[in-house]
Formats: C-alpha cells, sequence, structure tokens
C-alpha cells in the first residue's frame, strides 16, 4: 500500500495513493492511531457472508453494517431530521454521529421507500421502516465505506 503522509501543523493528512482514502486528523498523532484501528477492527468484523453481489456490485447487507455499528468501541447516535410519510413513499432523512474517544464524525443521509415495491405485503409501516433503514444503512456505508471498499477490493473481488 502505497502511503502519504502530509502534516501542515495543525493537521495531518495521509493519503493512501491507491484508493485515494485520505485521513484528515489533528495534529496528534493519537487520533490518526485510533482511527486506524478502529477501521481495522471493523474489518476484522466482516465475512464474505456479510456481502451480496447485486448487478456485479458488491453490496453490504444490513445486517453487516449494524454489526460494525454494535461491536467497535465506540459511541454513536441516530437522529432522524425530517420525515414524510404518504400514501405513494416514505421519505427520512437522518444523522449518524460517531465518536472514538475525542474524535467525532457525522454523516447525513435519506432513504426513500416507494409503496409499490411492498408489492402488496404490508402498509405505511412497513414502508415507513424499509426508508429509516436504507437511510442508517446509507451513513454507515458514507462513515465507514473505506472499510467496506477495502474489504471487497482484498477479499471479496480476489477470491470471485
Amino acid at each position: 500500500m502505497m502511503r502519504r503522509t502530509i502534516s501542515t501543523g495543525a493537521e495531518i493528512m495521509d493519503i493512501d495513493s491507491k484508493t485515494g482514502e485520505i485521513f484528515v486528523v489533528g495534529s496528534d498523532r493519537t487520533d490518526y492511531e485510533l482511527i486506524k484501528q478502529t477501521k481495522i477492527q471493523a474489518y476484522k468484523l466482516l465475512s464474505p457472508n456479510d456481502f451480496v453481489s447485486i448487478n456485479g456490485v458488491w453490496e453490504a447487507k444490513r445486517d453487516a453494517l449494524i454489526k460494525i455499528l454494535s461491536s467497535l468501541p465506540i459511541s454513536y447516535s441516530w437522529k432522524i431530521t425530517d420525515k414524510q410519510l404518504s400514501d405513494k413513499y416514505a421519505q427520512v432523512l437522518g444523522t449518524l454521529r460517531i465518536e472514538a474517544g475525542d474524535i467525532v464524525r457525522q454523516a447525513d443521509s435519506m432513504g426513500i421507500c416507494e409503496f409499490s415495491e411492498l408489492k402488496g405485503n404490508g402498509g405505511l409501516h412497513f414502508m415507513n421502516a424499509r426508508a429509516e433503514t436504507r437511510a442508517l444503512k446509507r451513513a454507515i456505508e458514507t462513515l465507514f465505506g473505506s472499510v467496506i471498499n477495502y474489504y471487497v477490493i482484498h477479499v471479496l473481488e480476489k477470491h470471485h
């Protein structure tokens, strides 16, 4: 892995030349190591059964993403910031906030489910629940996307 570290006095940027992943942390190297160790732990939690190939694209299953949140030594909060519900669709906007020590990251996300997706099975509750799940899944993918992408490239694509 080709890595380049740039220090600008107030912050450290670590850039992975192969994946393009950028870490930006405070000048405290301990923060950088905490982020790195959290990502390594998340990687170790994953298994090939946590992914499904849909039209040639590897997608993390919901259970894999929940496993990342619930098994890591982090604190998190999920807050629904806006919700729209009609007889045709449910739309949920939410914010996922993750804390690891003094480091705080958050991601806003949106999930939508159309009533027609339910194919007659379920009503507004199921449509709303699916929209909420999609929003949370997208937020987790945003915050842990580099781990998921690394796993896909170095494990799944090498074995398939």
